[in-house]
């Protein structure tokens, strides 16, 4: 009977450890690890930054779920806007709520009011997936509002998302191996803006790079992966 309960322990810890092992994902995977990504006009002039901290990882069979506290700095480096968003390994598939890329520098002036987010899935592939790999679309739509007033509606559309390639990548945090994914990044508020963006990451890391662009092509700006620490 002793022999059995150990064969049954021992087959629970290796299900676990499977669980871990088939997943891959784009953010850190020990709680209370923070990091760091700091925003860039074109010409490299910072414009705010945002720090992530792991708060937060429950694993439930073959499932992961981690739940990562933000905070947005302005060019002024105040602290302007506070932020959870999760993400998850399903099945071996690693995927983030698309409310994590709420822009703190735009949601800063709506940070005392009443927010609504309704947002699907943002899958990132595995470092050994083919370069030309599709990818599903994502969207977040946000609404803000005070009193019962709606004061502010924002709906993102990310489309035409592909794996580019694979290439190591060096900022101020490091070096990383990384998936470069393309996609086009279409927003709406007052009026609807088509841009384009490519973007690395890194596993057991996050994005550690965002390029975007105009719809002639021109770098409107970047963000990078300045600070990691496990």
């Amino acid at each position: 009977m002793r022999h059995l309960a150990s064969l049954l322990f021992l087959l629970c810890c290796a299900s676990l450890s499977w669980a871990q092992i088939d997943c891959h994902p784009f953010v850190p995977n020990d709680t209370g690890t923070k990091w760091e990504v700091t925003d860039y006009s074109p010409k490299g002039k910072v414009l705010g930054r945002t720090t992530f901290e792991l708060v937060d990882k429950v694993v439930d069979g073959d499932n992961i779920t981690f739940k990562v506290a933000t905070t947005y700095y302005d060019k002024k480096d105040k602290e302007s806007f506070t932020h959870e968003f999760e993400a998850y390994c399903k099945g071996g598939t690693f995927e983030f709520d698309m409310s994590y890329r709420m822009n703190g520098g735009t949601m800063q002036a709506y940070k005392n009011m009443d927010f609504e987010v309704d947002a699907t899935s943002f899958t990132v592939p595995d470092l050994d997936a083919k370069a030309g790999t599709t990818l599903p679309d994502g969207s977040l739509a946000v609404s803000v509002g005070s009193g019962g007033i709606n004061m502010f509606k924002m709906k993102v559309d990310i489309t035409d998302r592909k794996l580019e390639a694979r290439e190591d990548l060096t900022t101020p945090a490091g070096t990383f191996p990384c998936a470069i994914l393309s996609q086009t990044v279409t927003t709406k508020m007052v009026m609807k803006v088509q841009a384009s963006s490519k973007e690395w990451y890194s596993e057991g890391v996050g994005m550690v790079r965002s390029e975007s662009y105009n719809k002639k092509g021109k770098m409107t700006g970047y963000s990078e992966l300045t600070k990691l620490e496990k």
